[in-house]
């Protein structure tokens, strides 16, 4: 009697077995038992779908390829690229940006993680760098992109100093720099200043330094003074050289305030005119805090921070709870302070009532006035 056929399932063989599955890196040649902590699991990926969403490509054969390709074309950016190409995930030079300034170098489980977290990178795969012309973007493109979502004072300030100065002295610099650099700039300028291009140089120097103090102060506040004397010195050494050279250079070239001859300079700004108009006691310079907070900018800007948060933020259980923890802590201190301004009014209230009382006991009419309009 012949042999009769079984069907063959997926995970079946003829025997009636199970096969078990397995996941296999197809550069190495490696089989494990489960994809998790082997291999990179990419969501929105069409390709990957019958591995369960996982590339079938190792992360230590990722890291190596990556480490590969930039030795061979000296760039990590572009190592990320092809990487990420092969990987079937989006790539964007603000986030490679963003990833290099922050963490000094990209590696691509980082990049992996932030794009499988972050809402804004969701049903994205390489195909949209390819449509969104990622790719041809050059230098000054990625520099024009990052500085358009400045704010309108920033984006005037670097306007402005470059119009003054007759280029832009800070060509080159990372982002976060030039939003620096060009802000305190600015503050340096006075009336015919442009007239005068030895004084601008020293003054970009001047700048320039601050942002190297700047800088140097950032790193020594991640240090542990404990385990890093050495370096925190070192640190400082600088530090005091470039405060000294700073010095030097204001007081040689009379750019400091205080060894300024010109002593009318900045009386233009908005800062020294609202000083004047408060000494001068003029009411109307003063802003109402009150609705400077209630006002719909304001308030427009704090729903766009509370939402850029809850899109970008990457929060596990323990920020969760210590976050959670504090906004309980500001609801009871603001339950309070709400308490006690209630009742102050209240107490306000019934004071104002027997005041006019007191004047109606007195045949005075609180609601007089005197020919002036003013109230008696």
């Amino acid at each position: 009697m012949p042999r009769k056929k079984k069907v063959i399932d997926q995970d079946i063989i003829l025997d009636g077995t199970e096969n078990k599955k397995t996941f296999k890196c197809l550069r190495c040649g490696k089989e494990y038992d489960v994809a998790v902590g082997h291999f990179y699991k990419i969501t929105y990926s069409s390709l990957w779908k019958a591995n369960d969403c996982y590339a079938p490509i190792c992360k230590d054969c990722v890291n190596e390829m990556f480490d590969e390709y930039s030795r061979k074309f000296g760039s990590d950016r572009t190592a990320c690229i092809i990487m990420s190409h092969v990987l079937d995930v989006p790539f964007y030079n603000s986030l490679f940006d963003s990833i290099s300034q922050n963490n000094g170098r990209v590696t691509m489980g980082l990049l992996l993680r932030i794009i499988g977290n972050a809402r804004n990178y969701q049903f994205q795969t390489f195909s949209n760098t390819l449509v969104n012309g990622e790719l041809n973007k050059n230098a000054l493109d990625l520099q024009e992109e990052k500085e358009q979502k400045w704010s309108k004072a920033e984006i005037q300030a670097k306007d402005d100093c470059i119009s003054v100065v007759g280029y832009d002295p800070f060509d080159g610099y990372n982002e976060g720099d030039r939003r620096y650099l060009f802000s305190e700039l600015i503050k340096y300028f006075e009336d015919g200043i442009e007239d005068d291009p030895f004084k601008l140089s020293q003054i970009v120097q001047v700048v320039n330094n601050n942002n190297q103090i700047r800088q140097i102060d950032l790193q020594i506040a991640r240090l542990n003074p404990m385990n890093s004397a050495e370096a925190i010195k070192s640190l400082n050494d600088i530090k005091v050289k470039l405060v000294s050279n700073n010095d030097k250079i204001a007081k040689e070239n009379e750019i400091s305030v205080k060894n300024r001859s010109n002593k009318d300079a900045g009386r233009n700004t908005l800062t020294f005119l609202m000083k004047d108009m408060r000494e001068k006691d003029i009411a109307g310079a003063e802003a109402n805090f009150y609705d400077q907070l209630r006002s719909p900018g304001t308030q427009w800007a704090a729903d766009m921070s509370v939402k850029a948060i809850k899109e970008n933020a990457f929060f596990d259980e323990n920020d969760m709870q210590e976050i959670f923890d504090t906004q309980r802590e500001l609801i009871d201190k603001f339950q309070k302070e709400s308490d006690d301004a209630k009742e102050k009014y209240r107490l306000s209230l019934i004071e104002n009532q027997r005041l006019k009382e007191l004047l109606e006991d007195a045949g005075i009419d609180a609601s007089a006035k005197d020919t002036d309009g003013d109230a008696v």
